[in-house]
């Protein structure tokens, strides 16, 4: 057993038969959204009983991510909209290595790439706008469309999926483009990080299994409950009254 898969097991995060509710597959932003709310989080994304109602903002940001996916992978031009990131995706095209482009990654129990929408007890995954493989050493970009965030600890899930998948690759440079206002947070991350981005992922992950192997959602209250929230059935929402 590999050292990853080891600290999994020594903290029993991988799935058990004693866990009531099946757990979907972790991403980045499930781990967010059971800090957030994990009420919110069950009725979403597990039960399915409500859908979040995507405002302009996220509807902006699908559109520009289409468009680059389709301009870097050579089906479309980009639209006259968006014309303003033509230099940032030449830019892109222009780096050396095989480009893969709205890469989706999953691994299972046994942290081995699997199918990404029905793979056989799939643990984790994610998609990459922009991986680009240059053997020994990779690129990986995010174009973001919303307001700058500080925290790298995407950068180090989406490296460790990347890394799992493409094994020759000892080292991964990390960029968020943050496209209204041109800034990059970049970061490197090398092959021997990979136990300590499990070590410090180890307490979340243990919260989201927790969450499923006792089967309790609380709901979390906080400032976006009356207009942002999807699920009108909490105590919590304004919107139903």
């Amino acid at each position: 057993m590999n050292q990853e898969n080891q600290i999994l097991t020594n903290e029993r995060l991988l799935r058990g038969s004693n866990t009531p509710v099946k757990p979907i597959p972790w991403t980045h932003s499930h781990l967010e959204a059971v800090a957030s709310c994990p009420r919110q989080f069950h009725e979403v994304k597990v039960l399915k009983n409500y859908q979040d109602v995507k405002g302009d903002a996220a509807l902006w940001g699908d559109r520009v991510h289409e468009a680059l996916e389709e301009y870097l992978n050579g089906t479309k031009d980009l639209p006259v909209e968006l014309e303003m990131y033509r230099g940032y995706a030449d830019a892109i095209k222009r780096v050396p290595g095989t480009l893969h482009v709205e890469l989706k990654l999953a691994i299972d129990t046994q942290l081995n790439p699997c199918e990404f929408f029905n793979g056989a007890n799939m643990f984790s995954r994610g998609v990459c706008d922009v991986f680009i493989d240059q053997d020994w050493k990779g690129k990986a970009i995010d174009h973001k469309t919303g307001k700058r965030k500080k925290g790298s600890r995407q950068m180090r899930i989406m490296a460790l999926l990347l890394f799992l998948h493409f094994p020759k690759v000892q080292e991964i440079d990390v960029m968020f483009a943050w496209l209204k206002t041109n800034e990059r947070d970049t970061e490197t991350i090398k092959r021997d990080d990979i136990p300590a981005i499990w070590l410090e992922l180890m307490p979340e992950l243990r919260i989201f299994k927790e969450r499923f192997d006792l089967d309790v959602w609380p709901a979390r209250k906080s400032g976006l409950c009356k207009q942002y929230c999807a699920v009108t059935s909490c105590e919590h929402n304004g919107r139903n009254r």
